[in-house]
């Protein structure tokens, strides 16, 4: 798994929500998490990684592993 996939699964857990329900919130396709735990796909398009970080409070560069909380 990679680092991205860790963050958005750590942030679900701390808020008590499954990555099912972050992407009906959303409104993305569930895919992009189980790509992402499968480590098919390694990194998100921009606008998705804003909207995954705005959800949780936290900047994009925290959430891509670019720097701590």
């Amino acid at each position: 798994m990679n680092l991205l996939y860790t963050r958005i699964s750590t942030l679900c857990a701390q808020c008590g929500i499954t990555p099912g329900k972050l992407c009906a919130d959303l409104g993305l396709s569930r895919g992009i998490i189980t790509d992402l735990k499968m480590g098919r796909k390694k990194d998100l398009y921009a606008t998705t990684a804003y909207k995954i970080a705005k959800y949780f409070g936290v900047s994009v560069g925290y959430l891509l592993g670019l720097e701590e909380k």
